[in-house]
């Protein structure tokens, strides 16, 4: 891929959603008539009163900042911990966006590597035995790890 393979993605809150008092925003691409939602693959009629906050160019989806959308928020209890214990928050059904939009992987890739799937404040899941790191982020933010886990 060069730079002229990039492609213009808008951060738009759809008027649709909350007309009296907006609060969610996603990245979109402008189809004409419609917005292409590229994190969930939705498609929207345009509106006169959509509101567009905010544009950036990108290869990948994962060169967006999905801090200005619902899909990655470290202050959510859910979301993935990386074998270095590095914690990425996403509301507690879009496991699969983040792993997708945010760190360009596939789920299966992800817990092959063995990163924790936190699924809620009392739930984890991982396909391959702790590392030091992950079990000091699990047991500092309250879960309860099985010794030999």
């Amino acid at each position: 891929m060069n730079a002229e393979d990039k492609k213009t993605f808008y951060l738009v809150s759809p008027f649709h959603q909350n007309p009296s008092g907006r609060s969610h925003h996603f990245w979109m691409l402008d189809e004409g008539q419609k917005w292409n939602g590229v994190a969930r693959g939705i498609w929207r009629p345009k509106h006169s009163d959509d509101l567009v906050t905010g544009s950036a160019l990108a290869l990948h989806l994962t060169e967006l900042d999905w801090t200005r959308t619902p899909f990655h928020d470290n202050r959510l209890k859910t979301g993935w911990v990386s074998r270095d214990g590095r914690f990425y928050g996403c509301p507690e059904k879009y496991h699969d966006t983040l792993a997708f939009c945010v760190l360009g992987v596939k789920v299966a890739d992800l817990e092959t590597l063995g990163w924790v799937r936190v699924q809620d404040s009392n739930r984890f899941v991982c396909e391959q035995r702790l590392s030091a790191e992950q079990k000091n982020y699990l047991t500092q933010n309250g879960f309860r790890v099985p010794e030999g886990f």
